[in-house]
């Protein structure tokens, strides 16, 4: 095994370990749609033209390249033009090595021009990167105009071109933005960034730029504020990878080298799980939304209490979250937290009444139009269809180590079933009391009975 596979990963960088994949069929089977792009195609993966609804957004492509080669303003001449346009070229020709290394060896290259499609994909995903970090820019500058600029699309010059594309599909923006955080529907981020410094016109502007553009574009669909802490382009694969990095946990460390030596030999699965959140309850558990969370992934147990932040669940969550997990089932050198969350989650909601006891706790909130509560409280254990996680990599261990010691203890046990049983509502709570009040006078009155009878007073 060293002698075949460490050398086939362990040369330059175009050797190197691919890093978009394609989804697993059994990940897939659970449900193909989540995967699949409805309003735009990016990168190898799937085949072009299968579906007409994609050729208005093709052709805007070409559109978005025109555009950033029109922002440089000494280009008056159109043999300038095609100089910065063969530019583009030749600079992705030299990476074509390196591009073809990002994608896994079963996709299909025959009748591929990957530098034209690397061209149109990559303009159109830097077009609307710069356009909403000029959005957050703004935002930042004047909280007051953020209503008249945030999702609109209305950017001064840009305007028409994005509104001419919603005519017959007026929502057209918001699926757009769903299919780029797609795990097959990725073009490797270097790609992005080698056009950006072709076409860039402040030679002072740098790549980081494009990271405050994704995070501004993906804002309204994270499932938790993203975290502050910094994400470099050097650190990014493509965009799923970097809105995995904005919504996970802070890294404490930076991450490993690749040492194909450490994936030589399966780790074992993780077999201790938590029990459902009613019979958590039942033994004494309380659950609460935690407020200060910088990660919908941030959970705490300490003193009975479990702290979940708050997770909004829509009708996208369900193909967004598939996508991330999908991620960490391919790509080897993730964490894996989405998938523990996933999995503790469907755990802790087994029936329609775990779930209805998270809502009233604020834990979970089910905003998707179609799921009831009956079909809501599955949406977990669709996620984990198939789903696998490693012994070592479970960033919930101590959670879940902690969750099973307080409900194995007898104490909270009976302490939840005495307010369970006595303390449910108003009118138990007021008969017990009652109860002990007669209880406690019946008690004295026998014990001055017994006092006078055993020492009667004194005659005088």
């Amino acid at each position: 095994m060293n002698g075949v596979a460490v050398p086939k990963y362990g040369g330059s960088e175009s050797e190197q370990p691919p890093t978009i994949y394609t989804v697993p069929s059994e990940l897939r089977s659970a449900n193909v749609e989540a995967y699949l792009p409805v309003a735009v195609e990016i990168g190898l993966v799937h085949q072009r033209w299968a579906n007409p609804d994609f050729e208005l957004l093709q052709d805007y492509k070409w559109c978005c390249v025109r555009r950033l080669i029109s922002r440089h303003h000494l280009l008056q001449e159109s043999s300038r033009t095609r100089t910065l346009l063969r530019r583009c070229l030749a600079a992705l020709k030299s990476l074509e090595p390196r591009i073809w290394a990002s994608y896994p060896r079963n996709v299909n290259r025959q009748d591929r021009d990957l530098v034209h499609t690397m061209l149109l994909d990559g303009c159109f995903i830097l077009h609307r990167l710069l356009k909403y970090a000029r959005i957050a820019r703004r935002e930042a500058a004047s909280s007051a105009s953020a209503s008249a600029t945030a999702e609109g699309g209305n950017d001064d010059d840009e305007g028409d071109d994005d509104c001419s594309q919603v005519f017959g599909r007026c929502w057209v923006w918001g699926f757009v933005t769903r299919d780029l955080l797609l795990l097959e529907n990725q073009i490797p981020f270097f790609v992005v960034e080698k056009l950006f410094e072709q076409l860039r016109t402040d030679p002072n502007e740098t790549s980081e730029v494009l990271v405050a553009g994704a995070l501004r574009l993906f804002r309204s669909l994270r499932p938790q504020n993203l975290h502050a802490s910094p994400i470099t382009c050097v650190n990014v694969h493509h965009l799923l990878h970097l809105f995995y990095l904005s919504v996970g946990k802070p890294a404490p460390a930076p991450a490993p080298a690749f040492d194909l030596h450490q994936h030589v030999q399966p780790p074992s699965e993780f077999t201790q799980w938590v029990p459902c959140a009613r019979e958590l309850e039942e033994a004494g558990v309380k659950f609460r939304a935690r407020q200060d969370a910088t990660s919908f992934l941030d959970m705490e147990f300490h003193g009975g209490v479990l702290e979940i932040p708050m997770l909004q669940l829509y009708d996208y969550s369900e193909p967004l979250l598939r996508n991330l997990i999908a991620f960490e089932q391919t790509y080897p050198f993730t964490p894996g937290n989405v998938t523990a969350y996933a999995i503790f989650m469907d755990c802790l909601v087994a029936s329609p009444e775990d779930m209805r006891l998270l809502q009233l706790s604020g834990v979970l909130v089910n905003q998707m139009n179609s799921e009831r509560d009956r079909e809501a409280a599955r949406f977990f254990g669709r996620l984990c269809h198939e789903t696998y996680l490693a012994a070592d990599r479970n960033y919930l261990a101590g959670v879940i180590t902690e969750l099973n010691k307080y409900q194995r203890a007898r104490w909270p046990r009976w302490r939840a079933a005495l307010v369970r049983n006595y303390f449910s509502n108003p009118w138990v709570t007021t008969s017990v009391a009652a109860a002990v009040v007669l209880l406690v006078l019946t008690t004295l009155q026998s014990f001055f009975a017994a006092y006078a009878y055993f020492k009667p007073p004194k005659q005088q």
